[in-house]
């Protein structure tokens, strides 16, 4: 009954439908006057009420008024009972409840003190001082969270007693909103002053991600924001109980908004007397539809911006500017206080992209880029902009955008690709154990059957040889793993991917049932990739494979070159591309869930540490879109499953690598004085073994200190190392990295080689910038250790 009586109410109001959507259901307070309250007839009455009323008499909404208290608004938002709830003040911890519409209503904090007190203007006021307020309020939760008030802050049950404490001394004054001042009978005796930089903005709060019943509200405020009504109910209901003086503090912010509006109403008035009705009635459409889709964008947390091209003068938010830390008054209005806080990496893409705005006739812009913060942190941004005005030559006048902040989607992307990878090795780890642990098996027994026989001279060779054998495969498997890991470490270059491929292929099928059948194009294209993420790619797309067929089968890899011409459906432009596909027998996928498969974490098998999170897709899906490709399914039930992906070919050659030799005589043309530095003895004892073979005479230590000791001892001697071999990581001790500082203190000239079976460190990738003349990645062989002292030697 009471819900037919409010419908009764809004219709007497003359609400009507603007619509065939559904009324929006509107959550107001009972006491919560003068924003709503009942009347003595038991109607809603109030700021609130009255604005909603407006908004439904422009035909842009229908509106149900539905009251109750506080708590139980919450609870219906949540449960979706009503769309929206009303006289919400912004509070960052509610943001995860709710998403906010523009702002409808501005009230200061006030403060309520003893008549002998000193005013309270501003909150530099409060330090040193006590301040009173009603526990768990938007005003003590916001005086809670700003300790650099200097304030001490007492909660209290009632606003009675309250300002009974303040009257009698307990507290300097009471802190509470305006509109709740004008609901107490009893202020014993007290004065109140306005807080001038404690302003409360209230909101009209919907679902998280309502995005639909938000732009309906904003759109009905907007145009009674721009039709005068808002300006009479604010007066009516909000003015009276804020009656203190406008001063320039309360203007300053609205210098330059105002300034616009002025000089923007002056020349309508001037183009509208020269021009027919018809097309003023254009323009005025025009600047309705401009100041609606401001007001969406403010609600929307956006940074707005507007460049005036001929002037070269940009103005732009408070929401532009605080995005990247800076306050209003620190960032003008030069186009260059955008320009020289963009990336160096970013600057090209993004300065082509401005050309192409002035020269294109599209007139649009959208481009990702990062700016540099006040903090000197860079902030990952997305700019959209429009050319709103161009001359007779057709060239920009007038561009108006927004900038968007792209940091929490920069972060996800960055955590999917993390989590894709978990996933990947999570499936992988059994198959490499599985194989590692023949390749243990082989060495140890080649090991033990050469020691059973010494004497045979061709057996033990024999042996020796095996043992070697499979500790290079494991090397080979391990670097193929450490490849998969770093996933995105390494930078895009031109390459002929067809040795990853057919590396990749074994790597993800280790320990399963499933072959590879790999078919390969001998005149392959090269492309500019980056080799770790499309491993990764192919990686994942067998994995997804082998997972489809669990009782074994094939899956086959073809890699062909493709010439795509345009309007051939395949959604990617004319050119020449890399045709890889990767194909199984199994059940295949239904029709309904192709459209899904490369959405995040959805997934047709069962989760756990060997089904993954359904992020594989989603990686593959990302990590091609960056290399500006396609890919792409076919799939029909009980028919198996076939991926296409498409990579940009390049004309650039690619020069082959070098055919590594094979082992010499070990013997040396050049005799030195070695200093060998490693922290495991069965490595240390190795190296010097095969050092003296080779002629040279070593020393060994076990950590960089010591190592850092016999180099100065040496020196000052008179015998100095000709060479130091370092290892990067000592646990617990000096490593290679600070040791080799220290060393070029004493000697810069010094001789250092860094050894390290941590491929990831950055001080491999350049070991140079760490003072380092060489690298020896382990496990390395006899060959590697000649040739890089020989090279060093020889120098």
């Amino acid at each position: 009954m009471r819900r037919l009586h409010h419908g009764l109410w809004l219709a007497a109001l003359g609400w009507t439908a603007a619509t065939s959507a559904a009324p929006l259901r509107i959550g107001v307070e009972f006491q919560a006057a003068p924003m709503s309250f009942i009347n003595d007839q038991g109607k809603p009455s109030g700021f609130t009420p009255e604005l909603l009323a407006a908004m439904a008499a422009t035909g842009l909404v229908e509106i149900e008024v539905i009251p109750n208290y506080w708590t139980n608004h919450l609870a219906a938002l949540e449960a979706g009972k009503i769309d929206a709830l009303a006289n919400v003040v912004y509070r960052p911890n509610r943001e995860p409840l709710m998403d906010y519409s523009i702002g409808h209503a501005w009230v200061h904090g006030v403060v309520y003190r003893r008549a002998d007190h000193p005013p309270f203007h501003r909150t530099a006021d409060f330090a040193g001082r006590k301040l009173g307020s009603l526990l768990g309020t938007v005003t003590y939760n916001h005086a809670d969270t700003h300790p650099e008030w200097g304030a001490t802050l007492l909660p209290y049950r009632g606003w009675d007693a309250a300002l009974e404490a303040t009257a009698r001394g307990e507290t300097d004054a009471t802190l509470m909103l305006s509109p709740l001042s004008s609901q107490l009978s009893n202020l014993h005796n007290l004065k109140a002053d306005f807080v001038d930089d404690i302003i409360y903005r209230y909101h009209f709060g919907v679902r998280p991600g309502d995005s639909a019943t938000l732009a309906r509200i904003n759109e009905a405020l907007a145009e009674v924001r721009h039709n005068g009504d808002f300006d009479r109910i604010y007066a009516k209901w909000i003015g009276p109980i804020e009656p203190h003086p406008i001063r320039l503090a309360d203007l300053r912010p609205y210098y330059a908004p105002g300034a616009a509006v002025l000089l923007a109403v002056g020349l309508l008035i001037w183009w509208q007397r020269r021009m027919l009705d018809r097309q003023a009635r254009s323009a005025e459409a025009l600047r309705r539809s401009e100041e609606r889709w401001k007001f969406a964008i403010e609600g929307s947390g956006d940074g707005l911006w507007d460049y005036d091209v001929p002037a070269n003068r940009v103005v732009r938010s408070a929401r532009w500017k605080e995005m990247l830390g800076y306050r209003e008054d620190e960032i003008g209005t030069d186009m260059n206080e955008w320009r020289e806080r963009i990336h160096p990496d970013d600057l090209p893409a993004v300065m082509a992209a401005q050309r192409a705005l002035r020269d294109s006739r599209s007139g649009t812009i959208a481009v990702e880029h990062r700016l540099r913060c006040k903090d000197g942190s860079w902030k990952w941004v997305l700019i959209r902009g429009m050319v709103m005005r161009r001359d007779a030559a057709g060239q920009p006048l007038r561009i108006i955008g927004t900038h968007t902040d792209l940091t929490a989607r920069k972060q996800a992307e960055e955590d999917r690709l993390v989590l894709g990878k978990l996933e990947s090795t999570g499936v992988l780890a059994g198959g490499i154990a599985h194989d590692f642990n023949n390749l243990l098996t082989a060495i140890l027994l080649n090991l033990e059957l050469a020691q059973l026989n010494p004497a045979d001279t061709a057996g033990l060779k024999k042996r020796l040889e095996g043992a070697q054998n499979a500790a290079l495969s494991a090397r080979n498997l391990t670097q193929q793993l450490i490849t998969f890991a770093r996933g995105d470490a390494t930078l895009p270059r031109v390459v002929v991917i067809s040795d990853l491929l057919r590396e990749s292929v074994p790597l993800a099928l280790t320990g399963s049932t499933v072959r590879g059948d790999i078919h390969i194009a001998p005149d392959l294209w090269p492309a500019e990739v980056d080799a770790g993420q499309i491993g990764q790619v192919i990686r994942n797309l067998v994995l997804n494979a082998r997972e489809a067929m669990p009782d074994g089968g094939i899956v086959t890899l073809r890699a062909e070159n493709a010439v795509v011409q345009t309007g051939d459906g395949r959604h990617i432009p004319a050119g020449n591309y890399l045709h890889i596909t990767v194909s199984d027998h199994g059940e295949g996928i239904q029709p309904d869930v192709l459209p899904k498969i490369f959405d995040p974490y959805y997934s047709t098998k069962q989760r756990g540490p060997q089904r993954g999170m359904g992020l594989g897709l989603t990686i593959c899906h990302a990590i091609i879109q960056k290399h500006s490709g396609a890919i792409s399914v076919d799939s029909n039930p009980q028919d198996g499953t076939t991926f296409h992906v498409y990579l940009p070919a390049v004309p650039q050659a690619v020069v082959a690598a070098d055919t590594p030799a094979g082992v010499r005589d070990l013997a040396s043309q050049l005799s030195a004085r070695i200093l060998v530095m490693d922290d495991e003895p069965a490595v240390q004892h190795s190296i010097a073994l095969a050092l003296e073979q080779m002629g040279h005479t070593v020393e060994l230590t076990e950590h960089g200190r010591a190592a850092v000791e016999q180099h100065a001892i040496a020196r000052a001697a008179g015998r100095p190392f000709d060479v130091v071999l370092l290892d990067l990581t000592v646990p617990g001790g000096m490593g290679g990295r600070e040791a080799v500082k220290a060393m070029r203190v004493l000697e810069p000239g010094v001789k250092a080689v860094v050894m390290s079976g941590y491929a990831n460190d950055e001080v491999l990738h350049d070991s140079v910038a760490h003072g380092f003349d060489a690298v020896l990645k382990k496990p390395f062989d006899l060959t590697a250790l000649r040739d890089t002292l020989e090279r060093l030697l020889k120098k």
